[in-house]
């Protein structure tokens, strides 16, 4: 068995992990889009209740209706807060996946090289051996 293949299982599970870690990375940013979405359409309507309410004062409100009106918009700007940490921390979940992957990438390319030079040494060493074998065969006729 040429050396190199000794090398196919570990060159496997450094290959496995890699597309693991892809698939994580793949992920994490699916859940990062996910959640700036979510704070995107928290900040649309607030902007939009905003205008109901600007639009609603300037035709006159009682007393209790602002109050209404000031308590939602407080709730809405502490689910946005709330969703700008979601954000942050999905972000900081996506650099760790990402690191991870190259990592992981750079492995599995190093191992790939390193087969991949193994082989080739393997070849060269087959091609001088039956050169060798075919000059002896060659000299034995004469």
């Amino acid at each position: 068995m040429p050396p190199s293949d000794r090398f196919k299982p570990i060159q496997k599970v450094v290959s496995q992990r890699e597309r693991k870690a892809a698939a994580a990375l793949g992920e994490s940013l699916k859940q990062r889009e996910a959640a700036q979405q979510r704070l995107t359409e928290l900040q649309q309507y607030l902007a939009e209740y905003l205008e109901r309410y600007a639009r609603a004062a300037r035709s006159g409100l009682p007393g209790s209706q602002v109050l209404e009106y000031q308590v939602f918009i407080s709730k809405l700007e502490s689910a946005i807060e709330q969703q700008r940490q979601v954000v942050k921390q999905s972000e900081q979940r996506c650099d760790s996946s990402k690191a991870q992957w190259r990592g992981r990438y750079s492995k599995s390319k190093a191992m790939d090289s390193a087969v991949d030079r193994m082989r080739v040494r393997e070849r060269k060493e087959g091609e001088r051996k039956e050169q060798a074998e075919s000059d002896d065969r060659s000299q034995r006729r004469r």
